[in-house]
């Protein structure tokens, strides 16, 4: 009988997946510490350590990484040569946004503020669900806003959201970006049929997602509040999700949020052939309901999403200040 040899293959043949090696280390220092003062485990802990240490070296080493979307860092960010900019919004523009609109409108954002003083007086908001009801109610009354402005077009809310992994690559560089997003979120024209609602409501794929969005499309992640580090943390997730939406969709341009529903932060992400760059606004405040701003920033934060449901945004609604380039530390 002949025996069957494996190929040997190289690191450079392969994707080394960051997470799993993060679990894996994660989880022998976790036990470390509960052997910790055993005689008879302590000094083959010690050595199994030395040797896991060195496994991890040479797999940093590896030129061609495979991440979750959550597991990304700003070294990613940087070793791909992503850009970051501002994203400075207009306050008189944002003011004016639904300046004049039907008595519907108005009555929606009346009931949206109605259930969020709910939410919040019944849901402990310090785990990442509470942001998600906060959230899930916001991206309704967007979609009931959209169909009261514009009859003729809906939005469909993607949850969770699963994207085919996209590759990238820079200066020899090579990193695999794959996961799910929180929410997707699609405005499209309304057919006769309303087979383009059961598609995008029912199992829709990723490739139908973009065809029918043409461009009218946003991604959001959510995040409890009091998390550690607070919104900012989140930020490398938040652009790998825009960047693989945009080699999944070949979009230009990607806009997206991330909040901890009391916490809004908008940017956009331009893509420029195979260089990205992401503008970032400061983070907008949704006020708790015993603030006499409340159903003002109610409004302010769901025109804002609306507006960025638009292929092209309002004019003057903000402006873009030139990137600076990513430390690789």
């Amino acid at each position: 009988m002949s025996a069957t040899h494996k190929r040997k293959r190289s690191l450079e043949n392969i994707a080394v997946d960051v997470a799993k090696v993060r679990r894996f280390t994660s989880s022998l220092h976790a036990l470390k510490e509960e052997l910790l003062g055993i005689d008879e485990t302590e000094a083959e802990m010690a050595e199994v350590m030395k040797h896991v240490d060195e496994l991890e070296r040479i797999l940093k080493e590896s030129k061609r990484t495979k991440i979750t979307f959550s597991s990304a860092t700003h070294l990613e960010l940087a070793n791909l040569g992503v850009k970051t900019g501002r994203l400075i919004f207009h306050k008189a523009t944002i003011k004016s946004l639904g300046g004049q609109v039907p008595e519907s409108v108005e009555d929606e954002l009346k009931d949206l503020c109605g259930r969020l003083v709910k939410i919040y007086r019944r849901v402990n908001m310090n785990f990442e669900v509470g942001a998600r009801m906060v959230l899930d109610a916001i991206l309704l009354s967007v979609g009931e806003i959209t169909t009261i402005l514009k009859p003729q077009k809906d939005v469909a809310i993607i949850p969770e959201m699963k994207l085919e992994d996209a590759p990238f690559s820079k200066d020899g560089y090579q990193v695999v970006l794959g996961g799910s997003i929180d929410y997707g979120i699609v405005e499209y024209m309304v057919d006769e049929d309303d087979d383009t609602r059961g598609r995008l409501v029912g199992p829709g794929l990723p490739n139908y997602i973009f065809e029918v969005a043409s461009g009218h499309i946003f991604l959001v992640e959510a995040k409890q509040q009091q998390a550690i580090g607070g919104l900012m943390a989140f930020i490398p997730q938040a652009v790998t999700q825009a960047m693989a939406t945009s080699k999944n969709g070949n979009l230009e341009t990607v806009r997206f949020c991330l909040s901890d529903g009391h916490y809004f932060i908008f940017f956009v992400l331009r893509r420029n052939h195979d260089e990205f760059t992401y503008y970032e606004s400061n983070s907008l405040r949704l006020y708790f309901p015993d603030s006499t701003q409340f159903d003002e920033k109610v409004r302010e934060i769901t025109f804002l999403l609306l507006e960025w449901l638009k292929a092209e945004p309002t004019k003057d609604l903000y402006e873009l200040v030139p990137p600076v380039v990513l430390e690789n530390s």
